[in-house]
């Protein structure tokens, strides 16, 4: 697929999947973004087949907004695969991810632009608000609490190093919703791992530094990162932490790595390993199954160590 892309356009994309409650507020918020003149915004929500009614919900709010549109997908693909059918169908330069159940400050767009435009920077990210869903717009926190204040550059290294094992639950640079030139991308119109339903920014974001993309993160310019008490909890999968360390595996292969960021992506791999070991030991316990119990204490060399502090803590033996 290949079509021109419009230089002054940027492309809002919002991935669907039953949130109902919520994306009105996050379609309304991408709507009313202020752009420098000559500028326009393409608002595109993608439901990725929902279960209940958030693709009327959502349609019904895209009907009354001349720059937004939505679709579903025939079958549910996870949040990669709806992503790119959303790039799939605009024509915009620019994008950014904004998830369902955040929002958005009306002149956030326009801030982003124009530090890309003052850093001559592919990406620019912001340093997001963390709120709660009980008020979604009282700010918590930063997403990085310590950031220096200012315009930082965002190197691979730093990047990889700090998406991992945070001393602030909740506070690692994956999180990061930012705006990105189409035109840094080796596909624009499918830049997302389609089969990537956990760490898909993290894989894309890493990929992009690691080709050489300029990238800088910038203090907060409104993007609430609202959490809600579930959210937080989702149930993961042994399988989705397989597939991150197989990423950091593929980025060890590359020739052109520095020693700093090789060093990083070490780091961040030995966390996917445990991750996985942990979270499949998780599952061997819920599905009484011995086999992948055992093949779990293989994975990484800390599994043991965990399901050791796991029984003993069932047992009552160890400190809660």
């Amino acid at each position: 697929m290949s079509r021109p892309l419009i230089d002054q356009k940027v492309a809002i994309i919002i991935a669907l999947y039953n949130d109902r409650d919520n994306v009105e507020r996050a379609i309304r918020s991408a709507a009313a973004q202020t752009v420098p003149e000559g500028y326009q915004i393409d608002v595109v929500v993608v439901d990725d087949c929902s279960t209940d009614d958030s693709f009327d919900v959502a349609a019904s709010v895209c009907a009354e907004l001349a720059c937004a549109r939505g679709f579903q997908l025939p079958e549910n693909g996870g949040p990669s695969r709806a992503r790119n059918a959303a790039l799939a169908e605009t024509d915009a330069a620019w994008f950014m991810p904004l998830d369902s159940d955040d929002a958005m400050d009306s002149e956030r767009l326009s801030k982003l632009l124009q530090t890309a435009h003052e850093e001559q920077a592919d990406l620019v990210a912001d340093n997001l608000y963390v709120t709660h869903g009980d008020q979604p717009f009282e700010i918590v926190r930063p997403l990085w609490p310590t950031k220096p204040d200012g315009v930082l550059p965002l190197s691979a290294e730093f990047f990889v190093s700090h998406a991992y094992d945070m001393e602030e639950d909740r506070s690692e640079l994956g999180y990061l919703k930012p705006l990105i030139s189409r035109k840094r991308l080796d596909n624009p119109f499918a830049p997302y791992r389609d089969e990537l339903r956990f760490a898909e920014d993290y894989e894309l974001y890493t990929r992009l530094l690691l080709d050489g993309a300029k990238a800088v993160l910038t203090d907060g310019f409104g993007y609430y990162f609202i959490q809600r008490d579930f959210s937080a909890s989702r149930s993961q999968s042994g399988e989705e932490h397989r597939r991150v360390a197989m990423i950091d595996k593929a980025f060890l292969q590359r020739p052109d790595l520095s020693r700093a960021e090789r060093d990083a992506i070490k780091g961040h791999l030995r966390y996917s390993r445990k991750e996985w070991a942990s979270w499949t030991l998780i599952e061997a316990g819920r599905e009484r199954d011995l086999g992948k119990l055992i093949s779990a204490l293989f994975i990484s060399p800390s599994a043991p160590d965990f399901l050791f502090r796991a029984l003993a803590q069932k047992l009552g033996l160890a400190k809660r």
